[in-house]
């Protein structure tokens, strides 16, 4: 019984977490809400609330904001490579 119990909460941990994931496979422009060509910090979160490690990995600059290339080199290191076609 206590190995049930132990098996059931884990399950329930792993799909919780998988549930707050976000999908990180997004083009760079469809997060550029103001069309600025610059993601900030705050379309970020608008777009992919559940990945704030993403953001601070993906900024190499440390500028604050994102641009294309910043996106698209983090996503390739995470296995995504871009897909505009």
């Amino acid at each position: 019984m206590k190995k049930i119990i132990i098996a059931a909460f884990a399950i329930m941990l792993l799909a919780s977490t998988a549930m707050a994931a976000d999908n990180l496979d997004r083009c760079y422009y469809s997060m550029d809400n103001n069309g600025d060509s610059v993601l900030s910090n705050e379309e970020f979160k608008v777009a992919l609330p559940n990945s704030d490690k993403a953001f601070i990995a993906a900024d190499v600059d440390k500028s604050g904001d994102l641009n294309h290339d910043e996106w698209e080199s983090y996503k390739k290191t995470i296995g995504i490579e871009e897909n505009h076609g």
